[in-house]
Parts: structure tokens; sequence; C-alpha cells
């Protein structure tokens, strides 16, 4: 077994079927039908921003999504087992209504990485947390409607920059709603992942390794 692979991160799986093993990629699903992947990737990383800059992190995942018709809910920086990490969260329409919720975790280093995804889809009456939280936030006076009935306040980018895309995070994505919602696909994704935060382990030639720094220039592959 080389050095640093899939096997060499490991997090809490109680109550996990796995359903995929390997190297580089091992795959899991939950009792909610909710898919759970740890990819290992043998190359440098071309994330093109430096872990220092998170403004900069977060243009480049949300110009990923966008570019992917996705839109961006999270995108922070953290420690993960004690090392440099990143926490994602997109979510991209489906075709047949509601919302698929990718929340993912990646540990860059200098010459390889991980990237962890919680994949998790609307179930049940799609909408029911988005309706119940704009009629929560009109009557409170949180969100306004138009002379043409649209809804003022509702849908923003949620790091504040200005441009309007098709897909953006909108008040029911805040975490605060989470717990009124438990069942909800993005509730179930922030769960999974915070878990996966929380028990994270990674061995000690992984941590011993080069950190990941940006030099400029690049572009990344695709994780969803």
């Amino acid at each position: 077994m080389p050095l640093t692979s899939a096997e060499s991160l490991r997090f809490d799986i109680r109550g996990l079927r796995i359903v995929d093993t390997g190297s580089a990629l091992r795959e899991w699903v939950s009792g909610a039908d909710d898919h759970i992947t740890l990819h290992f990737f043998d190359k440098p990383p071309d994330i093109a921003a430096s872990l220092s800059d998170l403004a900069g992190i977060r243009r480049f995942y949300r110009e990923r999504a966008v570019a992917a018709g996705a839109g961006l809910v999270e995108a922070e920086l953290l420690r993960v087992a004690g090392c440099a990490a990143i926490r994602t969260i997109v979510k991209s329409p489906q075709a047949a209504g509601g919302m698929n919720y990718v929340a993912s975790l990646t540990l860059p280093f200098r010459d390889f990485s991980y990237l962890i995804k919680v994949s998790c889809l609307a179930r049940g009456t799609a909408g029911t947390r988005e309706s119940q939280v704009l009629n929560q936030s009109l009557a409170g006076g949180e969100v306004t409607l138009s002379e043409q009935g649209v809804p003022q306040g509702w849908a923003r980018d949620p790091y504040g920059d200005p441009a309007v895309h098709p897909v953006l995070w909108n008040l029911s994505d805040a975490p605060r709603h989470d717990a009124r919602f438990p069942d909800h696909a993005l509730s179930r994704a922030r769960a999974l992942l915070a878990r996966i935060e929380a028990t994270a382990r990674l061995d000690d030639t992984v941590k011993r390794s080069a950190p990941f720094a940006y030099r400029g220039g690049g572009a990344w592959w695709k994780f969803w």
C-alpha cells in the first residue's frame, strides 16, 4: 500500500453501508440514502487561491459552482485532524424538482489531496423549508415583495458578491433553520459533514507531508 492513500484518512462510519472501496475511492450510503464518498487524488491540487485568502477561496468555489449550474451555499476554511481544510456546500436544481446538496471537505497537501463529499437529494415535499421560512421572513419584514410580487431580500450570495446567478443562496439555507427541518437534504448534509469533521483521523505520514501552497495559475478538476 502506498504511504498515502484513501485508507490514510478515517472517520466515524457507524450506520453507513459501504458500497465501494479502493486505494483512490471509497463510498458509503446512509440509512437516508445519502451518499458519502472519499476520494484520494495522487497529484498536486490546483486550487486557484491561497489557504490564507478566504475571499479568494470563496470566489474560486463560487465560480466553479456557477460554471456547473449550481449555487454556492458555504465556503469556509478550517482545520480537520490538525490539518488545513476547506468546507464547501453547493446546491443544484434537479429535473424532477427540488435541490441536490453536496457538502464537501477538501484536505489539500502539496503533492496530493483528499476530498470527502456528502450528497443529499431533497425528498418528500420539495420546497417546504423554503416556503415556511419565506412566509416567516415576509411576516417579520425581513423580506418584502416588489410590485411584481418578487421577494426582495430573499436570495443573494452568502458572502456579499453582487453578481446575480441562476442559483443563489437564500434565507432558508442558513444553518439556524437546520434544527427545525432535520430531515431536509441541506440539514442532513451539514450534519453528516459535521460528524466527519469531528471524527476525522489522518495517519502521521500524511500529517508530516508538505502542505499545500498556491503558486498561481492552473485550473481545478471538477469534483461534483
